[in-house]
């Protein structure tokens, strides 16, 4: 019975180990851009955060309303998302003689680009804290 013991103790030690081993830590996390841990990036990294540069990356970042996320790449609206973003879109706009996931696209002009139905993209222009409004219109 003892060494039953004994040796359930140290199965449960020897995988509480591995796990241990195994677990990644976020290095800073993710803020909305209206919190950003400025001085501690600038201590750890050496890198000044500044206002300009803050919006420069807010407005380049973009939301898909299938999901998920993307940058804008040019002015013109070109975005960058990853393949699974975009795929149901992609599978929306095929055809029997034309399978995007399949083949891929390359548009070398713009009248060659396609349509994407119902696909919208979301884009923070400007972040606002309402809370006092909020707070002062309620009831206790």
């Amino acid at each position: 019975m003892k060494l039953r013991k004994l040796l359930s103790a140290l199965i449960v030690a020897l995988f509480s180990l591995q796990t241990l081993q195994l677990t990644a830590r976020a290095d800073e996390g993710m803020w909305p851009f209206n919190n950003v841990p400025r001085a501690e990036i600038k201590k750890k990294y050496g890198f000044d955060i500044t206002d300009a540069w803050l919006k420069k990356v807010q407005l380049a970042s973009v939301r898909f309303n299938s999901g998920g996320s993307g940058s804008f790449v040019s002015a013109d609206g070109l975005v960058m998302t990853n393949h699974h973003i975009a795929s149901d879109v992609l599978q929306k706009i095929s055809t029997p003689q034309k399978d995007y996931i399949k083949d891929g696209f390359y548009a070398s002009a713009r009248d060659q680009e396609v349509k994407a139905p119902d696909l919208e993209l979301n884009q923070l222009l400007a972040i606002e804290d309402v809370s006092a409004r909020i707070t002062g219109a309620t009831t206790a």
